[in-house]
């Protein structure tokens, strides 16, 4: 780990206005690794070979450059020191977010079984059947449907489906008495579970093997639920989903803790009333000369423009190459 992975001839601190004749510096394998290692999280997986080397010979680049803004003395210039002071919260902010990911990331067996417990009712899972009884279409024999004629066909088919008739037979003459020509719809739904049907209908999810629902509308149709059987999903085949619940959960509502208390108040003679945010960015970026990628726009290995730990968000000042490499 301490083979120099990355070496700088020539990149050695002047004395008296004079540099080193000979002078290299280095990074180390282990120095490489802790600094890929913070700009790009594990959970990535991998990093393929030649995305490290082309980010190995940008960063090699970005340390010659932001050494020789360090002789200019460009790292004391007020606007620099401003920017490095917004990269600097913004990384922050940053490493805040990825905390609490990271700490909300493995919810515990007892906080699942809590949610299932408290939810049960999400985890029903319904077989169903429906009948779809579209609105009629305007023809030159019909150019204004009569809509309460049309409500009390699907009432008519709703009490012989009660009645013990075949579904695929109603559905039939549903589609005909609507003047629809295309195929009639399989009656048979499937298994669905609450959130899967338009909100008028999730009472459906309230009804015993058996029932039959009420008609339920919309402009485009009517519908009739039949419930053939109904579950309760296992706990062990939903844990997963429940464990990314209760990930956002927590995370949401602990972000939303830190954000509310704190009011900030602006002031509207200087910034102006408050209006809509236009799309596109909605938040200055320091400027950097060549863009992203560009000179001095090193990458953390496998992650888009704006290297660091977030999208959007600047790289750290970089380390000198005479601190943050080991002269030679």
């Amino acid at each position: 780990m301490s083979e120099p992975v990355i070496t700088l001839k020539g990149a050695c601190p002047a004395k008296n206005g004079v540099v080193p004749k000979g002078c290299t510096s280095s990074l180390t394998r282990q120095q490489f690794e802790e600094l890929t290692g913070a700009l790009q999280p594990a959970d990535k997986g991998p990093v393929p070979p030649e995305v490290r080397r082309r980010f190995a010979a940008k960063y090699a680049e970005l340390l010659t450059l932001s050494d020789a803004a360090r002789e200019m003395g460009l790292e004391n210039d007020p606007k620099v020191q401003q920017i490095f002071t917004f990269a600097r919260n913004q990384i922050l902010a940053e490493a805040l977010n990825q905390h609490y990911v990271t700490e909300y990331s493995h919810p515990t067996d007892e906080q699942i079984q809590k949610y299932y417990d408290e939810n049960k009712k999400k985890y029903l899972e319904a077989t169903l059947q429906r009948i779809i009884i579209p609105m009629q279409q305007v023809t030159p024999d019909k150019p204004k449907p009569d809509q309460d004629a049309q409500k009390a066909l699907a009432e008519q088919l709703r009490t012989r489906w009660v009645a013990g008739e075949d579904p695929t037979k109603l559905e039939k003459e549903a589609m005909d008495s609507s003047s629809v020509k295309t195929t009639p719809p399989d009656v048979n739904v499937g298994a669905r579970r609450p959130g899967s049907l338009p909100e008028a209908h999730e009472a459906v999810f309230d009804m015993k093997a058996g029932d039959i629902s009420p008609v339920y509308s919309d402009p485009a149709a009517f519908y009739i639920y039949k419930v053939v059987t109904i579950r309760q999903v296992p706990l062990a085949d939903v844990k997963s989903s429940i464990s990314q619940t209760l990930q956002r959960q927590m995370y949401t509502d602990k972000m939303a803790e830190i954000k509310t208390s704190v009011t900030s108040v602006l002031n509207d003679a200087y910034f102006g009333p408050d209006v809509p945010a236009p799309t596109g960015p909605s938040i200055i970026r320091p400027g950097r000369p060549g863009g992203p990628g560009g000179p001095g726009g090193a990458r953390a290995p496998g992650m888009g423009p704006g290297a660091g730990p977030g999208s959007g968000t600047p790289p750290p000042p970089p380390p000198p190459a005479n601190s943050g490499a080991s002269p030679q």
